[in-house]
């Protein structure tokens, strides 16, 4: 017990230690933050929703070929989404579909999966972005099941707290 006790007490120090430096204080919020929550629209996150869940499945090995239902339709929408924000800023946003192949045990055979990201370049320092992306899957209770509906959340999110 004398040896376990300066290790547990230099570790105790050392955790008092740290933890003092995490408990700082949050720098003050920048007003752009604010001004960009102020902007989130309840009815266009419901409607954003609501058509993920028209998909019907956006499980990971659902339907990639067809133009109305899937992960395939969702991804080509979410895309087609974000190109349509890029031409209302002056074509600022790159659209990108960074893909792996993965085979594991909830993915028997080797399956594409696919990031739809919106990327925003700096415009006096190009190395410093903006990326836009979102959790796009959805699945039911049984991970295997990639052709019931797995609607999502469908009831209306709330917009960033004010």
């Amino acid at each position: 017990m004398r040896r376990f006790l300066p290790a547990f007490a230099l570790f105790a120090l050392a955790s008092v230690a740290a933890r003092s430096t995490w408990a700082q204080p949050m720098p003050t919020e920048h007003a752009l933050l604010r001004e960009l929550a102020g902007q989130v629209s309840a009815e266009r996150q419901h409607a954003i929703i609501a058509r993920l869940v028209g998909f019907g499945t956006r499980h990971t090995l659902s339907d990639t070929k067809s133009p109305t239902r899937g992960i395939g339709a969702a991804r080509r929408w979410v895309a087609a989404e974000f190109e349509a924000m890029s031409r209302d800023c002056g074509g600022r946003l790159a659209i990108e579909t960074p893909s792996q192949v993965f085979t594991a045990r909830r993915i028997p055979n080797p399956t594409e999966v696919m990031d739809v990201l919106a990327i925003q370049r700096g415009t006096t320092d190009p190395d410093r972005v903006i990326v836009i992306s979102g959790h796009l899957d959805s699945r039911v209770s049984d991970p295997m099941n990639a052709t019931s509906d797995a609607p999502g959340r469908t009831t209306t999110p709330r917009a960033w707290p004010r």
